[in-house]
């Protein structure tokens, strides 16, 4: 009987040992499964661009440093009636009416530049605005840069730099007032 009894208990044994095992062979799988499903959308996790279009084309790695134009410069552009500059102004038109560096063309700043552009693509342009540290100029420049423009300049200080330093404007405001 004893005999018996133990031949039973090793088979009970037995029968819960492989359920044991049956049991984690099974958590295994799932384990298994769920660390391939998890690995094959890894890939498919979109990680943010870091570039821009250019003129149509990506550009990977591409961020915008805008490059600079003293006032200096520009008043020596504009006294030896440079015909390679082109002047472009960011303010809205009224404030354009109103008072602008002599020469400068209007080309507002928009969250968007609708084409075509209307400014000259073999010519450098020198973009101000009347902001304290040329976020739309630098706005404006980056989407001509993006649009194809080469050439493209901010004027260092912007509209009150140039006012600072006394150089003519033109417009409605100061007609008739010497500068």
């Amino acid at each position: 009987m004893l005999v018996i009894n133990a031949l039973e208990a090793r088979q009970v044994k037995n029968e819960e040992a492989r359920f044991i095992v049956k049991r984690w062979r099974t958590q295994l799988r799932s384990l298994a499964v769920g660390a391939a499903m998890l690995c094959a959308t890894v890939g498919y996790a979109q990680e943010e661009p870091s570039g821009s279009f250019i003129d149509g084309e990506y550009v990977e790695g591409y961020v915008y440093v805008p490059e600079f134009t003293s006032p200096q410069e520009l008043k020596k552009l504009i006294d030896e009636k440079s015909t390679d500059i082109v002047i472009v102004d960011t303010a809205a038109p009224l404030i354009w009416e109103e008072e602008r560096i002599s020469g400068a063309v209007n080309f507002p700043w928009a969250p968007t530049i609708a084409l075509p552009v209307g400014l000259p693509r073999d010519k450098a342009l020198v973009i101000y605005c009347a902001c304290n540290d040329h976020e739309d100029s630098i706005d404006m420049a980056e989407k001509l840069t993006h649009l194809g423009y080469l050439n493209v300049t901010v004027l260092e200080g912007g509209w009150f730099e140039w006012l600072d330093l006394g150089y003519d404007t033109e417009g409605s405001a100061v007609e008739g007032v010497p500068r």
